[in-house]
């Protein structure tokens, strides 16, 4: 797909997915003013749409197409009836997607894609849900909402080559979330801390998180907590929460968990804001009245029958949801072994090319930790570390005061999330103590939220601030800006890459392999004759495909 038809295709769906959150918010009467929280709930839409259709039939191109075009008639009533209101914010979204145009230019996907993301979404486009699919793969069995939501961009004659789009929204739409916030309370004169807090962030999805092909199932994730805490920082100071402010942290902790299923843990954050409520029955009051609640609980039930459909388990890996006397579960030694392994991958114990001995003892209590230390540590948390010491160097030299405001800190209601995020960090670092599964925001937001509370001091808003602030962001486009060009520059005399002939990543005849198998096996069964010997099985349930192994 040449450039003009791979750009073209991706402002459509930007307006679309506008369009769906739209739709969204007067649905569910949400009083949301911020263009891109519009998106996020537009992505939510299109998530939750393609998981329940795909119950009954595949995600066609066909179809994908059908909702482009029902986005875009949306997107245009919204112009219609809002545009004056967001009139300035809808070019300012432009132009924020507008520069990560450089972001989606790749050649290269993550080192997953190819190994199960692109089956997943070839399978899903070709195929209703699927008994067992976990049987195929183990990356089936603990799906990505990301695969649903990319499916969407697979329209007729495209051939795939639009199905890595899906994190330059999560990007997008938090940068002008992020952007929103600093530019709101600078006009208001008001949270400071807040201001920082976005810099901080913004500063991290940009600079660290700048190479699409590491994106993966996983900083779409941490970018969507990243907002949360936000949110909560936000609004803790507050005697209550309006419902539209509740209604938005289950919007983006349904997302997050829906993105990464162990961010299920990330339900201990609504402890904080329930527990310094004045009314704390009005508040459980309105969080069980809620349409939002009952819609996202909904969906947290077609997540956890998705997870039952393909592996057996409601909640895979965790063996005591399994059910192995099922026909097409995944036995119960195949989870715990599985179990094993990814803690062995993520304690530097196993990698493509390596694995310890004596696998048991090395996850047991702490034998993996100096191991860790050195494989590990001193070679990708210490970078990430140096980075924001030297990112937070340059927060301090601008903004540093003589007078610190540690009184700010001193709020009950800080520190006790901030407790919370320590609890978090320390279940992170004894189970899965690798950057991707959470350590980016865990480690940074450890380090962010005491230095934006400790800088907020009682500052003069003037054109002095402003100019520190413009200069910052400006440090960080660049930053970005610099570091995609040179990345797309290696990519291209790396790959022989050509952007304006094909601006999409490589394809390879083994990313449709599996989809391929799970055709011939069901060919098998309806003539002998074809058969070829073939260790899954395949029958018919529930009027559905499944596909399992004989024990």
């Amino acid at each position: 797909m040449n450039l003009f038809f791979f750009i073209s295709f991706y402002f459509l769906f930007l307006f679309s997915i506008v369009g769906y959150g739209n739709l969204f918010k007067n649905i569910f009467n949400q009083k949301e003013n911020n263009l891109g929280y519009l998106g996020i709930f537009g992505i939510l839409t299109l998530i939750i749409f393609t998981y329940f259709i795909n119950f009954f039939i595949p995600i066609y191109p066909t179809l994908s197409l059908f909702l482009l075009i029902f986005g875009i008639t949306l997107f245009i009533k919204f112009l219609k009836n809002d545009f004056k209101i967001f009139k300035k914010d809808f070019f300012i979204l432009i132009l924020v997607f507008i520069f990560l145009i450089i972001f989606i230019l790749s050649a290269k996907n993550h080192d997953d894609f190819p190994y199960y993301h692109f089956s997943y979404i070839n399978i899903i486009t070709q195929l209703e849900n699927v008994f067992g699919l976990g049987n195929f793969n183990h990356g089936f069995r603990t799906p990505s909402s990301i695969f649903y939501l990319s499916s969407v961009f697979n329209l007729p004659g495209t051939d795939y080559n639009l199905i890595h789009l899906s994190p330059v929204f999560f990007l997008g739409f938090a940068n002008f979330i992020f952007l929103k916030k600093i530019n709101l309370n600078l006009k208001n004169k008001e949270n400071f801390s807040i201001i920082l807090l976005s810099i901080m962030s913004l500063a991290l999805i940009n600079i660290f998180f700048y190479r699409m092909a590491e994106h993966g199932t996983d900083r779409s994730a941490q970018i969507i907590i990243l907002l949360i805490f936000v949110e909560i920082i936000e609004s803790i100071n507050k005697k209550y929460l309006v419902e539209d402010q509740l209604n938005k942290l289950i919007i983006l902790i349904t997302l997050a968990v829906s993105l990464k299923a162990f961010y299920l843990i990330y339900i201990i954050l609504f402890f904080p804001l329930f527990i310094f409520q004045q009314n704390k029955k009005k508040f459980l009051i309105k969080l069980i009245k809620s349409k939002i609640f009952f819609i996202c609980s909904s969906f947290f039930f077609i997540l956890i029958t998705i997870n039952f459909i393909n592996t057996g388990c409601f909640v895979y890996p965790l063996a005591m949801t399994c059910n192995e006397n099922l026909v097409w579960s995944i036995s119960l030694v195949e989870v715990n072994h599985m179990n094993e392994w990814y803690q062995l991958w993520s304690k530097g114990g196993a990698s493509p090319n390596y694995i310890v001995d004596n696998r048991g003892d090395y996850i047991s209590s702490f034998n993996w930790l100096s191991n860790w230390i050195d494989v590990y540590f001193f070679n990708k948390v210490t970078d990430f570390v140096l980075g924001l010491t030297f990112l937070m160097l340059i927060i301090f030299i601008f903004f540093f005061k003589k007078k610190l405001n540690f009184k700010s800190f001193v709020n009950k209601k800080i520190i006790f999330l901030y407790l919370i995020l320590i609890l978090l960090f320390m279940e992170w670092f004894y189970n899965h103590p690798a950057l991707r599964y959470g350590g980016y925001h865990l480690i940074a937001l450890l380090i962010f939220i005491p230095s934006a509370l400790f800088l907020d001091s009682k500052v003069k808003f003037d054109k002095t601030l402003s100019i520190k602030i413009n200069i910052i962001l400006l440090i960080i486009l660049l930053v970005f800006a610099s570091r995609n060009l040179n990345r797309i520059s290696k990519e291209i005399k790396l790959y022989n890459y050509d952007i304006f002939k094909n601006a999409s990543y490589n394809k390879e005849f083994k990313n449709y392999e599996i989809l391929n198998r799970i055709l011939e096996i069901k060919k098998c069964n309806l003539s002998v004759d074809s058969c070829v010997k073939e260790a899954m099985k395949y029958k018919r349930f529930m009027n559905k495909d499944l596909f399992y192994k004989e024990r």
